[in-house]
């Protein structure tokens, strides 16, 4: 799991002091947040291309982007100045909320949901379905981030085929809101971490009304990381940020429920079997030593012409040998178990794009 720095440039505005020696009391209270302006002219489009994997196919998905858009973008002070007593939450809200919402993006959104919509028509996308396509387009893209970088807009993130925490999930969230969806971004600010909320009938994540969904790798709507990278565990309240007046939710979390539980126990069956199978090569190693001790001194007493001393080791290394099979017989029922359930496992963690096909491939595959 990959984390990265949120980071939002603050400029706070004191003017009460001034007003104080002016002779009048300051009462405004405000947040500027930045804007895209894009100046006048005709620049080629630059072509964003992005190919990712999403249930059974490839995905490859073209979209023309304006480049004065894009660099007007990227050349933006994203700044935010506060003026006057404005809450935290408040000026984190409308700054976000902008970045998704920037009119100067409509272009983009509609070339990239056009796509979108041709992909779920042609394979007959279900409604859960469809939010899974964009949110394994968004999570495929690339994760990079450096030290304090500001937040990207979505359309820098389209363009540059990639982004950290807070870029994809500001990405996915305008996707999902522009086609009706309940989503909201969970920032997690002792964390610096951004995931997205999803509108969901089940799988909520703790008391905020949505499902989890991981933006920064391949993963299922509603199973929240165990760890983000370094180690850190969310155990913050988020902040969430409900985007756009979406009301369709995701009926799915049932199945991905099953899919996290199942890749639960199948880790901890791997975990439990390999401190069983450890000790057993050990024991059946020892055991292979002591055999071919005893018949190297057999050897030698037949050679030797003792019938008798031969003879009279014939019972215990008959013995050791069976109890060698028994035990050689146990390890591998371990093995293939550890392997059933190793298979299980790594099918799950390799297939998030294909939240149906590993439903069913693990009801079909998993260790009774």
């Amino acid at each position: 799991m990959h984390r990265s720095t949120l980071s939002l440039a603050v400029i706070i505005v004191f003017l009460l002091a001034m007003a104080v020696a002016a002779g009048y009391q300051y009462t405004r209270e405000s947040v500027v947040v930045p804007h895209i302006e894009v100046g006048t002219g005709q620049s080629a489009p630059i072509m964003a291309t992005s190919t990712f994997l999403f249930e059974k196919s490839r995905i490859t998905i073209t979209v023309p982007v304006d480049a004065a858009v894009y660099n007007a973008a990227k050349s933006t002070d994203k700044s935010v100045s506060i003026y006057g007593n404005v809450s935290e939450s408040t000026w984190v809200t409308d700054s976000y909320l902008e970045m998704v919402n920037d009119p100067a993006q409509d272009q983009m959104y509609s070339d990239l949901i056009t796509q979108f919509r041709k992909i779920r028509d042609e394979q007959g996308l279900s409604g859960d379905e469809y939010l899974e396509l964009m949110a394994a387009y968004t999570q495929s893209l690339a994760y990079k981030t450096t030290p304090d970088n500001p937040t990207k807009y979505p359309v820098e993130t389209v363009v540059e085929g990639a982004g950290d925490c807070d870029d994809k999930s500001v990405l996915l969230a305008g996707l999902l809101s522009r086609e009706g969806y309940k989503v909201a971004l969970f920032e997690f600010s002792p964390e610096s971490h951004m995931a997205l909320g999803v509108g969901s009938t089940g799988s909520l994540y703790k008391d905020t009304g949505y499902a989890y969904l991981e933006t920064t790798n391949l993963s299922y709507v509603g199973v929240p990381p165990d760890e983000l990278a370094g180690g850190v565990i969310l155990t913050s309240e988020p902040l969430v940020i409900p985007v756009g007046n979406g009301t369709t939710l995701y009926t799915s979390g049932a199945e991905t429920s099953y899919i996290n539980d199942m890749s639960t126990l199948a880790e901890q069956q791997v975990s439990g079997m390999d401190a069983r199978i450890q000790p057993l090569e050990r024991d059946l190693t020892a055991k292979q030593n002591q055999i071919a001790g005893i018949e190297s001194n057999m050897q030698a007493l037949r050679s030797a012409g003792n019938i008798g001393a031969y003879n009279a080791q014939v019972s215990s290394h008959n013995a050791l040998v069976s109890a060698y099979n028994a035990e050689l017989d146990t390890y591998h029922q371990v093995v293939a178990r550890y392997d059933a359930y190793a298979g299980v496992y790594n099918y799950i963690i390799s297939h998030a794009y294909d939240r149906e096909g590993t439903y069913e491939w693990v009801k079909a595959n998993m260790p009774a």
